[in-house]
């Protein structure tokens, strides 16, 4: 894949930007610069899209169910890591979750210390759908590794995160037919932002400079050069972000009222308790040693 919208162009303007006269025909042709862009990519698309909540590579979908820790839902397991109730399997394209719609899809609040179990096996929730018109509010959920659930035979371990024969990384929460919003792991260029393009082409090209520049000094000018470009971009998509409303809440709660559930979860704490109500974006590291936090740059 050649084109502008492919990973080798994107390895080209990396090369490109970090001052080396050579253009690959393809990223996997096995050159000693694309192996190097090769190994680079991989990792730097990872690190960026956790490093901002992207607009375009926001998903929203039912989680599946692989455990109800009370043992009333059919064709499911029953070991859940204590507190928790329901056990989801983590998508396979998610490169970082969000957070848990709390809203639930049938729209009957579950009542404070009580919980309804459905009748029939809560798979994936097809046919279902949060309420139209409702604000996605946000529930405590916690990630975790759990050796009960490996992953099914056939899957790329070295490919999909969260995935080995020895566990996988589960999603624990206390909601019932969960729905999960989290960043996807987006690979096809034609989908992203422009923001990411300029932000990945920059932290390859810092990766890799003082590898395949043969002027050290002129490298490490390169380097900087790509380094101040990538976090420039990623800062003005987290502006962008902001804008945008990819995650707005503005909802204000008071320490007295966080003070009263602090002692544990009920049905309708989505305040207090164990786990989190979301994960934020994440810092950022590069190959000067610098890095970007997710507030400000050092």
């Amino acid at each position: 894949m050649s084109g502008d919208l492919s990973p080798t162009a994107i390895g080209n303007q990396s090369l490109d930007a970090a001052g080396v006269n050579f253009t690959m025909g393809d990223i996997e042709e096995g050159s000693d610069q694309a192996n190097v862009i090769l190994r680079a990519y991989r990792q730097n698309l990872q690190q960026l899209l956790r490093a901002c909540h992207w607009n375009f590579a926001r998903a929203q979908r039912p989680l599946t169910l692989l455990a109800d820790a009370t043992g009333q839902t059919a064709d499911v397991g029953t070991m859940v890591q204590v507190p928790w109730r329901f056990a989801y399997a983590l998508p396979q394209d998610c490169a970082k979750m969000r957070f848990v719609v709390w809203n639930p899809l049938t729209g009957v609040q579950i009542p404070v210390g009580n919980i309804t179990i459905p009748t029939t096996p809560q798979t994936t929730g097809q046919g279902q759908s949060p309420l139209t018109g409702a604000r996605l509010t946000p529930a405590r959920f916690l990630l975790g590794t759990d050796p009960n659930y490996p992953s099914a035979p056939g899957v790329a371990y070295d490919q999909v995160q969260g995935t080995s024969p020895a566990g996988s990384t589960v999603v624990m929460t206390n909601v019932e037919q969960a729905v999960g919003v989290f960043t996807a792991n987006i690979i096809w260029p034609s989908l992203w932002d422009p923001l990411f393009r300029q932000a990945l082409v920059a932290m390859i090209a810092s990766n890799v400079v003082l590898r395949l520049q043969s002027d050290k000094k002129l490298g490490m000018a390169l380097r900087r050069e790509q380094i101040a470009i990538a976090k420039g971009a990623i800062n003005a998509a987290r502006v962008t972000d902001g804008n945008e409303a990819g995650f707005a809440n503005t909802d204000h709660v008071p320490d007295w009222i966080r003070g009263r559930y602090a002692g544990g979860w009920s049905g309708a704490n989505i305040y207090g308790g164990l786990g989190v109500l979301g994960y934020g974006y994440e810092s950022v590291g590069f190959a000067d040693g610098s890095g970007l936090s997710a507030s400000a740059a050092f």
